[in-house]
């Protein structure tokens, strides 16, 4: 259950398409998540990013 299990922080991300289902933001690291509702593209914002993502895509697209 700890894999599945959020760990969710606040982070700066910048908001980069607004789609039906929210907000797709970038973070600092180049990670894409979804955020909720929100503006509108191209700004920053604090929003709570669920840092166990960068786990699961590392495990999902190993590098050789």
């Amino acid at each position: 259950m700890w894999y599945v299990a959020p760990a969710e922080n606040m982070d700066l991300v910048r908001i980069v398409a607004v789609t039906e289902s929210g907000c797709i933001a970038e973070t600092s690291d180049g990670f894409a998540v979804n955020i909720g509702e929100c503006r509108e593209p191209n700004q920053y914002v604090m929003a709570p990013v669920d840092k166990k993502v960068r786990e699961r895509a590392a495990l999902m697209n190993p590098t050789t």
